[in-house]
């Protein structure tokens, strides 16, 4: 380095209050405090070449590189092969005042859309603007993207260890790890990939700036985190792991006080750009945060958090087993195994973090947690099936994969009988990449269709007859309707009171034409709910579509009687709006009104199909003023639905009236 450079760095280091070398993160595997310092020399340090930094993004393409066989799958039908948003690139400016799934205002689900990810979209709108439907080229993209991440997580790794050879370890660890191939290998699934991309930069550029004090390195590592946040919610736990920092993790001659006030102007500076966020996000998508009906109580979750804890350790721990589906019912007593013998393996795991006392250690553990605590937060707004998702553990993992690069560097530093350890310790690490690169391979090829997702997911779980019940309505999406009866059927021989498999049935005979078996079908289902959990839940889908069913019989009060046991059973928006609707159908217009105006505070303003139906029910009640509104916030939400023309044609009726 020149000198004026040099001394430059030197005086900015003094002004903040740290002597340069204070500045510097020393060698970990060195200090006092660190693995290895009970030992009369420091470790051992694995010879270190500049070209080995490309090994993990290699490694990355590698075993990557099969996925661009597969095809769409799961919800890449809808967010990318029905998404006329991303279809034109005229609409990226309206990727920032919508929700991701605004295109299906038409289609969508009652449930309030919370994510706001304006440069997930502009990533798909640029895709289709290349690729078109090529899949192979989507599928490219995912893997340029967990290449460029792999490359990262060895930078971030060295900043933060100061070793070059156990951040190229777990870089390369985390590049094979098969637990990534949902996120990489699933289109719709590079949500976590494409966060990383912008969060390690950012939190890369926020050390190189602890270091010499640079103002730009933290105006990059804000940019950046600004991104992070246009990408994905979960960005905001970023200022959580500099606090850490900040306060514990670097070792200098500052005291606590001068750290508090450190962190205090640090995280004024990270607030700007998450106030910015939040305001962004507020006006996009009218809250703050994550508000949807939730599936378990806050007292379930909590008790159930130990469990989800310890499941996503050992999908890291123990690579077999990947599936969608990881189903996990929440913990409803502190009695409950599934408590307190999670609980105890985590206490037991911190514990040893703490006696080991090293820094790079704690550093990895604090860096999982952090990530994933988002994950268990969301816990309670999951069905069981999808508590638990692999694609949440690709930043964590990043620290598991430190955790384990570090033990590596321990063994390679030990003297043992008749092989040195550095022989036994690159053994390892070779059979480890070996291992976990076939079957990342061979996980990446589940992803090829939706067929071969949920067919996997049997082939995981044999015994589930959720599986078995998926898997049917999967193949009766793609007109094999005899498998699909085939596997409901085996859902039933696997658990003859299960509910689901009923409705599916039900479903299948009615289009079929068989509508007095499906009926029979539903009145099954019924018999079978009891006092299970989710009681209410059950009952009002079951009676939701009896009302259907009977409606399309032009049986009317029968589908008015189950509507209302519906709404009775389970008072939400989706119950009230299908009786509405009902109304609306059969021109009992005030009592429509009623209904859909309960319902409208219960649903995202976003939701488009409810505006089209209080515009009718006003435009029938002579009110043209709120029917006009109604109309144009309509076409506004769902402008290419196939009602849209319709309205626009109603609308300048009602326009050319006044």
């Amino acid at each position: 380095m020149p000198k004026n450079k040099r001394s430059n760095s030197a005086s900015r280091a003094v002004k903040r209050g740290r002597t340069p070398e204070s500045n510097v993160v020393t060698p970990l595997a060195a200090e006092s405090g660190d693995a290895g310092a009970h030992h009369s020399a420091p470790p051992s340090r694995l010879v270190w070449r500049p070209i080995y930094a490309l090994i993990p993004p290699l490694l990355a393409l590698i075993t990557s590189i099969n996925s661009l066989r597969n095809g769409f799958a799961f919800d890449d039908e809808q967010q990318l092969l029905r998404n006329e948003f991303i279809k034109s690139l005229a609409n990226l400016p309206g990727a920032f005042t919508t929700s991701v799934w605004s295109f299906m205002g038409d289609t969508a689900s009652l449930n309030p859309d919370a994510y706001y990810r304006p440069l997930f979209t502009t990533l798909f709108t640029i895709n289709y603007a290349v690729f078109g439907t090529t899949a192979w080229g989507w599928h490219l993209v995912n893997v340029l993207v967990h290449a460029g991440v792999t490359l990262l997580v060895w930078l971030v790794l060295k900043e933060v260890t100061n070793r070059e050879g156990v951040s190229a370890i777990a870089a390369a660890l985390f590049a094979v790890h098969p637990v990534h191939a949902e996120p990489v290998a699933w289109i719709s699934g590079v949500t976590d990939p494409w966060l990383a991309l912008f969060v390690l930069p950012a939190f890369y550029f926020y050390l190189r700036y602890h270091k010499d004090g640079r103002k730009r390195l933290m105006a990059a590592a804000l940019c950046f985190y600004f991104l992070a946040l246009l990408s994905k919610e979960t960005a905001i736990v970023l200022p959580v792991v500099v606090a850490y920092c900040e306060l514990v993790h670097f070792k200098d001659s500052r005291s606590l006080r001068q750290k508090a006030i450190a962190l205090t102007m640090i995280g004024a500076l990270f607030a700007v750009p998450t106030l910015i966020y939040l305001l962004l996000r507020n006006h996009a998508i009218e809250a703050f945060f994550l508000r949807t009906n939730p599936r378990f109580t806050w007292g379930e979750a909590l008790l159930t958090t130990p469990l989800a804890a310890m499941k996503y350790l050992t999908l890291l721990v123990v690579p077999a087993d990947y599936s969608v589906h990881h189903y996990t019912l929440p913990v409803e007593s502190l009695t409950f195994a599934a408590f307190y013998g999670p609980l105890a393996l985590i206490a037991a795991a911190v514990v040893a973090i703490l006696i080991g006392r090293s820094r790079a250690l704690m550093f990895a553990a604090v860096w999982f947690v952090a990530w994933i605590a988002p994950p268990l937060a969301g816990l309670r707004v999951f069905d069981p099936q999808y508590s638990i998702q692999e694609r949440y553990l690709y930043l964590p993992s990043m620290g598991f994969c430190l955790a384990v690069a570090l033990g590596i560097e321990w063994l390679a530093a030990r003297r043992l009988a008749a092989v040195s350890g550095r022989v036994v310790a690159a053994m390892l690490l070779i059979a480890m990449v070996i291992a976990l690169g076939a079957v990342h391979l061979n996980q990446n090829l589940v992803w090829r269709s939706t067929i071969s997702l949920f067919q996997h997911i049997v082939a995981v779980d044999p015994r589930s007859p959720l599986a078995r019940n998926e898997l049917a309505s999967t193949y009766y999406g793609a007109g094999r309707r005899q498998e699909a009866e085939a596997e409901t059927r085996t859902a039933l021989e696997l658990d003859p009171k299960f509910v689901d498999a009923y409705i599916s049935l039900a479903a299948f005979a009615f289009n079929n034409g068989k509508s007095d078996q499906s009926i029979k079908y539903l009145e099954q289902a019924k018999s079978l709910v009891g006092e299970r959990r989710l009681k209410h839940r059950y009952l009002g889908r079951i009676h939701s579509d009896l009302g259907f069913y009977y409606e399309q019989r032009k049986e009317f009060d029968r589908a008015e009687q189950n509507l209302r046991l519906a709404a009775d059973t389970l008072p939400c928006a989706k119950t009230f709006i299908a009786l509405g609707q009902f109304y609306l159908d059969r021109r009992r217009y005030e009592e429509a009104r009623e209904l859909l105006e309960q319902s409208l505070p219960q649903v995202s303003r976003r939701y488009a199909p409810i505006h089209l139906q209080l515009a009718k029910t006003f435009d029938a009640l002579g009110q043209r003023d709120r029917a006009l509104s109604e109309y144009q916030k309509y076409i506004e939400l769902a402008p290419y639905a196939p009602d849209s023309v319709e309205a626009r044609r109603r609308l300048a009726q009602l326009q050319s009236a006044n």
